[in-house]
């Protein structure tokens, strides 16, 4: 497998983002996208922790 560079995947999780919300990542509160990508997590994966650690207080419809 080859391994994504920080910027592909982030864009990656910004199109699945926007794709189901209609806002990018950078519409939302900051969430801790370098240490997810460190930590080895897919764009999907850390969609979800920066559900749970950074937009939970922010009931955005479709993204939770």
């Amino acid at each position: 497998m080859t391994l994504m560079s920080f910027d592909a995947w982030y864009k990656e999780c910004d199109g699945i983002v926007s794709r189901r919300i209609g806002l990018g990542v950078e519409d939302l509160p900051d969430a801790t996208w370098r240490d997810y990508y460190e930590d080895g997590l897919s764009p999907d994966e850390a969609i979800e922790c920066a559900k749970e650690d950074a937009w939970y207080d922010y009931l955005v419809p479709g993204i939770l």
